[in-house]
Order: structure tokens, then C-alpha cells, then sequence
């Protein structure tokens, strides 16, 4: 029988992969995007071990939605993003096996942003909360796919 533990850490990296897959979007060296270099550290109650922080690049359209600096997969939608001055507040849900439910807060500044995204759901059956500490800055100019 697996431990609650393992079935986190597991489910962790899953959410890891999330991220990573949410985020590797095609970049090149000029466009009508700006590249950002986005790390997410994930912190989840119950954890054994902290996850190490995931950094990945990310192109952000010019013009687009605030929702757009959001790293997410597929299954799941931002809605409710508002700024208001230098902060963007959002809400998210992701559909499937292991659906949740969170909110954002993102604070702008400069070439870069810094937030956190807290989400609630299950993974393995088993209740979760955690929450993903994001740090972007912009590194460039990219096209987005």
C-alpha cells in the first residue's frame, strides 16, 4: 500500500508537469510577443519533500488578455482577471481526473510580475491545497504560437 506521502509527491509531479506543459510554448527571437522566464515553486501540505522550482519560458502576446501570464494546461480556464493598477487578481479551474478550483493574485513591476496561484481539489483520492509561487520576467521578444 502507497503512502498518502507518496501519492502527494506523485500527484505533485503531475502538477509539475502541468506547469511545464503549460509554459513550453514556442519562442523565437522576434515577434509581436514578449518572452518571459517563469519559475514556479509549489508548496503542498502533507508533502515530505518541497518539489524543487520549475522555470520555463513563455510567450506572451502583445495586447492580449492580463489571463495570458497565467501558466495553465488544456483542461483548465481563467476567468474573472482583473487589474487593478499593478495587480491582476483571477480565478482558475481545471477539469478531469484530478480537477481544482483556485484563485491568483499577480503584482506587476518593471519587466516582471511575482503572485501566487492557490488551488484546492484531489489527487489520488485524497483531498489537497497548494499553492504555486510564480516569478516572471520579461528576457525578450518571441511569436506566439
Amino acid at each position: 500500500m502507497q503512502s498518502i506521502g507518496y501519492r502527494f509527491a506523485r500527484g505533485s509531479l503531475v502538477t509539475s508537469a502541468f506547469v511545464a506543459l503549460a509554459c513550453a510554448q514556442h519562442a523565437s527571437a522576434q515577434g509581436a510577443g514578449d518572452l518571459y522566464e517563469v519559475t514556479v515553486r509549489m508548496e503542498m501540505a502533507g508533502m515530505p519533500m518541497q518539489m524543487p522550482a520549475t522555470t520555463h519560458r513563455h510567450c506572451v502576446k502583445k495586447g492580449g488578455s492580463d489571463a495570458d501570464f497565467v501558466p495553465h494546461q488544456d483542461n483548465c480556464t481563467v476567468s474573472d482577471a482583473r487589474r487593478a493598477g499593478n495587480r491582476m487578481t483571477f480565478a482558475i479551474a481545471c477539469t478531469g481526473r484530478e480537477a481544482m478550483k483556485g484563485t491568483g493574485d499577480f503584482t506587476f513591476a518593471g519587466d516582471g510580475y511575482t503572485g501566487q496561484i492557490r488551488l484546492v481539489g484531489k489527487m489520488e483520492g485524497q483531498d489537497v491545497q497548494m499553492t504555486q509561487a510564480i516569478n516572471g520576467r520579461r528576457v525578450g521578444a518571441c511569436s506566439p504560437g
